[in-house]
């Protein structure tokens, strides 16, 4: 009760700044040109668990500042819509989403103030509240930049309801910023099928280049309709690189692990089983590593202020193997699987599993399953845009 009081009074103390404020530093309308500029949804979470604390600071408050520097920095050349879940309270159920301002209507005043009397107290409708946000979004430049600390509680499927949102619109990006790093998969879900960016916002330093990287992006396309305009000076903004790794002939990105490093070999951020990363970066070199199955390949890139860098990895022709196991009654039974190089290098390791479907490079692999203490061993043969299936026997189980 008394985390909520003292949060109460700094949002009391904080409006009333914002109040003051309105006389004398209006904000800029982004609607009085018609010059082409990007359009961003906040989406705040407002449930319950955002009255938790990390280092000793409510994730509300966290939130709050990280959406004041980006509405701070912006430079005109982003209109800003803000919805709100979770402020109703759990009575109110997965109901409770509400857009607050529509980009149409950005003032970054009357934002900031919505932002700052939000109340945290209900459920996390996150799947509802995406679909509601891609509705006030152009089918160009259009943006979302989720600020959510928990899971989707209200039955949605948010990281499914991300990649039907892209696939309707391919301008949107939705960025995402979480607080556990440690149970995050659903947010960082969402970003990868959103084609965005996901950062713990404790982690300052990436937050920062996030939030810059967002404001850089939307300068550059304003630019871009005015090449006889002095170009603002954003040297040192980010820009963002977009990563994914293809087979030949697969339209499908692979999951993957990626790394990026600093010329000097110094690692910058690491990505495990992704089919899609970005990431924004101040501008400069950069060498990135991709690793799948047994393939590495690495690349050195540039990145541009305010611009996104794509960058695709090709491995070549692929097949698939498919394997399954039988007991002598011949009953399928989940063993453990295990891939090697032909050469004995370990590729993957598949625990309990009645069958397994495996994409890999054109080549020859060992294949290994273990059902208590007996194993099994073949060796397999993938050609290009094949299936090659075998099953294992264990005639003694």
């Amino acid at each position: 009760m008394l985390r909520i009081l003292i949060g109460a009074a700094l949002t009391v103390a904080l409006t009333s700044v914002l109040l003051a404020n309105e006389t004398t530093s209006p904000a800029p309308n982004p609607a009085a040109t018609n010059l082409p500029r990007q359009t961003t949804v906040l989406i705040l979470d407002g449930s319950n668990s955002m009255w938790g604390q990390i280092n000793g600071v409510n994730k509300i408050v966290t939130a709050r500042e990280s959406i004041r520097t980006l509405l701070e920095s912006a430079e005109g050349n982003i209109e800003f819509g803000l919805l709100t879940y979770g402020s109703k309270g759990t009575q109110a159920g997965c109901a409770d989403f509400n857009l607050a301002i529509k980009p149409e209507n950005y003032d970054l005043v009357k934002l900031l103030k919505e932002v700052y009397k939000l109340n945290p107290k209900g459920r996390s409708p996150i799947a509802a509240s995406l679909k509601e946000a891609a509705k006030h979004l152009p089918t160009e430049n259009a943006h979302i930049l989720l600020v959510s600390d928990g899971l989707e509680s209200c039955k949605g499927d948010p990281c499914a309801t991300a990649k039907a949102l892209v696939d309707a619109n391919p301008s949107l990006q939705i960025d995402v910023v979480g607080f556990r790093a440690d149970k995050e998969a659903q947010l960082e879900c969402i970003a990868e099928n959103g084609h965005g960016a996901f950062v713990v916002a404790t982690d300052t330093e990436r937050l920062k280049t996030l939030l810059a990287g967002v404001q850089a992006k939307a300068v550059t396309i304003t630019e871009a309709a005015q090449p006889t305009r002095t170009p603002i000076d954003k040297k040192s903004q980010p820009g963002s690189v977009e990563l994914n790794i293809l087979a030949e002939g697969n339209p499908e990105p692979l999951r993957a692990n990626y790394s990026i490093y600093h010329p000097d070999g110094t690692n910058v951020v690491n990505f495990s089983a992704r089919t899609q990363v970005t990431e924004y970066l101040p501008p400069g070199e950069y060498r990135i590593k991709a690793i799948w199955q047994n393939i590495e390949k690495s690349e050195n890139v540039r990145i541009h202020s305010g611009k996104a860098t794509p960058l695709t990895f090709n491995i070549g022709p692929t097949g698939e193997i498919a394997v399954n196991a039988f007991n002598k009654d011949q009953q399928a039974v989940a063993v453990n699987y295990a891939l090697y190089t032909a050469k004995g290098e370990f590729i993957s390791r598949h625990v309990l599993q009645d069958a397994i479907k495996t994409r890999l490079a054109v080549g020859e692999y060992r294949v290994k399953a273990i059902l208590d203490k007996s194993s099994l061993e073949t060796k397999l043969k993938v050609t290009q845009d094949s299936v090659i299936n075998y099953s294992f026997n264990f005639t003694d189980k």
